[in-house]
């Protein structure tokens, strides 16, 4: 009996070394309808002629007078809805060589300094990628983290914290 157990113990061994095996299983991932993986979409807005001039950073009727992106809780990646906003401000970049902006970073007030100020940098670092992608030139772009230190809103609720949570672009020499 004592041989019949250390044979099975050996095979049980063996049986579980194999199934440890390091086959990738190629299964599709499920759509659980949440995108927690940034995309960027490099395709041109439009190839035709001068989108803007620097008129229209100051007309309120255009969309590069839009200048704030807003995050969701304790994330960095741009939701769809701002992707056209950023596309239009990195074509205004690279279409006016002399234009430079400065991306700031905020965050809401939970969490460490050091957090926020990370995250705020996470989040214009986001943006300036995206445009950058977008063909804006990484010298026309500066990026500055505030984290919690310059909130939009000053209650501490949700509807104060999402005003919080974003990106402002700040033209600092338009051509």
């Amino acid at each position: 009996m004592n041989k019949t157990m250390k044979l099975l113990m050996v095979l049980f061994v063996a049986f579980g070394i194999s199934a440890c095996s390091n086959k990738k299983e190629t299964t599709q991932p499920v759509d659980t309808g949440t995108d927690t993986t940034p995309v960027v979409d490099t395709t041109p807005v439009d190839n035709g002629p001068i989108c803007c001039s620097p008129a229209d950073l100051d007309n309120p009727e255009s969309l590069l007078a839009k200048r704030v992106i807003y995050f969701d809780y304790d994330q960095a990646t741009i939701n769809a809805e701002y992707r056209e906003l950023i596309a239009l401000h990195a074509r205004y970049l690279s279409e006016n060589p002399g234009a430079r902006m400065t991306l700031e970073g905020h965050a809401d007030e939970r969490g460490s300094r050091e957090y926020n100020l990370a995250l705020g940098e996470k989040r214009g670092q986001s943006v300036a990628n995206l445009m950058q992608a977008h063909g804006a030139g990484s010298d026309q772009i500066n990026v500055v983290s505030y984290g919690e230190e310059r909130p939009e809103a000053t209650c501490s609720n949700d509807s104060c914290w999402s005003q919080n949570r974003r990106a402002v672009v700040v033209y600092t020499a338009v051509q």
